[in-house]
């Protein structure tokens, strides 16, 4: 009975211990959808399987994720990790709030950080510093109906894409050819939706701003910008082909998801993570970046709504905490992600969610590497707000795209000049 005792007694002694051992952080980040959640969830939970030492508090967030960080800060109530969106990087990007990472990293060959895009790292990166690691990408992507195509006799653009042929010209001849209209004008196909006009931007080898981070002037009365917005608007008004997404309801009848599964758009651009919604309502679906436009520096191009992992410095964990990072970004991680519905890896990797049907799935590790990051400046929606208000009138064709360019630039310009990024 004594060496029974004993036993139970060194027994509840290991048991303390071993739970006294366990350490508790706290992980924040922004999951207004479900499957979102779900995605955060499986995470953690495999990254706790591999980490029994370190228990993981999810605090999921709704909605206003910035105000609440910054209400958390304010107080000394910070979790240890958080999500951010790239957007959020420069109210933010601070080593008053945030861990640079980068000497983390150099000490983690295991995360194979060179895997990771380049363009990625990049938006995260602030003055030399790495404030979080990035571990969504969530690229745009133009996708295709191919029953469309194969009605319409046209080869898919995924063909002309590894032929290094996908071109602005080979989507506007596209565009036009999937275009059906009735005698007295009513569409019953359109050929395209335009959803990112920076984007084409970007393929014509063109930029925004000269800074996104802090910028001080706007490229918007460049002759590449010119050359962008006056093709896109000929596509619309000369060709009739395209529609911006907002305005593909009163072409069509309905919206860009719904004209893709009904048969009444050809081509559409959409967030990566959105696919495999497509996919289970076409028989096939196909993926392409934005096609590559006709200046010397044109290029395919796509645009990210990156996220990143950051460590606050009010952790009480920092090894737990960069643990937490580097496993979420890193390849085991990122193959855990893979097989996520909507989840878009930072480093190149087989998305297993796709259904078999899609084309071209393995554009994926091209879009890494593509990609183009979007103003993330402090008063990045005011400055928003200015190019879409002047953007808009050239697609209702009340301007013409010089006089709209030469607005925005002017008053843009304006604004940088009052309020220093």
């Amino acid at each position: 009975a004594v060496i029974t005792a004993v036993f139970i007694c060194a027994f509840l002694v290991c048991v303390s211990a071993a739970l006294g051992a366990q350490r508790t952080i706290e992980y924040m980040y922004l999951a207004g959808a479900e499957v979102t959640e779900q995605a955060q969830a499986t995470l953690v939970a495999s990254f706790e399987a591999q980490n029994p030492d370190i228990k993981v508090n999810r605090l999921r967030v709704l909605s206003g994720f910035p105000d609440k960080i910054t209400a958390l800060i304010a107080t000394g109530n910070a979790p240890d990790v958080l999500n951010l969106a790239n957007t959020y990087m420069m109210s933010f990007a601070d080593e008053l709030f945030l861990y640079d990472l980068m000497p983390l990293v150099q000490n983690t060959p295991e995360l194979q950080f060179s895997r990771i895009a380049p363009p990625l790292l990049e938006v995260f990166t602030v003055d030399g510093k790495l404030f979080a690691i990035p571990n969504t990408a969530a690229p745009s992507v133009y996708v295709f109906n191919a029953d469309l195509f194969d009605q319409s006799g046209l080869s898919y653009p995924s063909d002309l894409y590894r032929q290094d042929a996908w071109t602005w010209s080979a989507f506007r001849e596209m565009a036009k050819k999937l275009t059906v209209k009735t005698p007295d004008g009513r569409y019953l196909v359109k050929g395209a939706a335009i959803h990112l006009p920076r984007t084409w931007l970007y393929s014509n080898g063109g930029q925004e701003f000269d800074d996104v981070k802090r910028p001080t002037r706007t490229f918007y009365d460049s002759e590449l910008a010119l050359e962008t917005v006056g093709f896109l608007h000929s596509m619309m008004w000369e060709d009739e082909s395209v529609a911006m997404i907002s305005a593909l309801t009163s072409h069509i009848g309905v919206n860009q998801e719904m004209g893709m599964a009904q048969g009444k758009l050809g081509m559409g651009s959409v967030w990566f993570s959105t696919v495999t919604t497509l996919a289970e309502q076409l028989t096939t679906v196909g993926l392409v970046p934005y096609p590559k436009g006709p200046s010397r520096a044109g290029r395919y191009a796509t645009d990210f709504g990156s996220y990143g992992t950051a460590i606050t410095k009010q952790t009480g964990d920092l090894d737990a905490a960069w643990r937490l990072c580097s496993y979420i970004a890193g390849p085991a991680g990122s193959a855990v992600a893979a097989s996520l519905p909507g989840r878009t890896p930072p480093r190149p990797v087989r998305i297993t969610w796709l259904p078999s049907s899609v084309i071209n799935p393995e554009v994926y590790s091209d879009l890494l590497i593509a990609g183009t990051n979007r103003l993330v400046s402090i008063n990045q929606n005011q400055l928003q707000r200015i190019i879409d208000s002047q953007l808009q009138a050239v697609w209702n064709n009340t301007v013409d795209p010089k006089s709209a360019l030469s607005e925005i630039t002017r008053q843009i310009n304006a604004f940088l000049t009052q309020n220093p990024q």
